[in-house]
């Protein structure tokens, strides 16, 4: 046994989206599956992330009353900011992934949010060889 056999093998996480009641695949035009690929909670990205997130909420809890929405949003910011690349069709176009398109896909498709916090969420970091 090595030390090394314990550390993680990818540093991405593909999610493919399904649909939310049949669970389904969902195909782009193409017949290509619709995907979503994040970076894994041991990454440098992802902790940026997750370090900017915290700071956001410690400077909401010197506020009296808890702003839920901007609880929300700072999770839309996390996904926005840890996806790494995705092949998906929105609206009718197959967008190019930045940050602020991120955000608008994530906030109006709340169910593709959250399939990806539950692959976040699930993710097996350490796997058998």
């Amino acid at each position: 046994m090595d030390l090394k056999d314990l550390t993680p093998t990818t540093e991405t996480i593909e999610v493919k989206i399904v649909h939310p009641v049949t669970k389904e695949p969902f195909l782009n035009d193409d017949e290509t599956p619709m995907t979503v690929e994040v970076y894994a909670p041991h990454t440098k990205q992802y902790k940026s992330g997750v370090y900017k997130q915290a700071s956001t909420r410690m400077k909401m809890s010197k506020i009296d009353d808890i702003d839920f929405e901007a609880l929300e949003e700072a999770g839309i910011e996390l996904l926005a900011g840890i996806t790494k690349a995705w092949n998906i069709t929105f609206d009718g176009k197959k967008p190019k992934l930045t940050a602020a398109k991120a955000k608008d896909v994530y906030t109006e498709v709340f169910w593709l949010k959250m399939q990806v916090e539950e692959a976040v969420n699930t993710f097996e970091v350490f796997t058998k060889n």
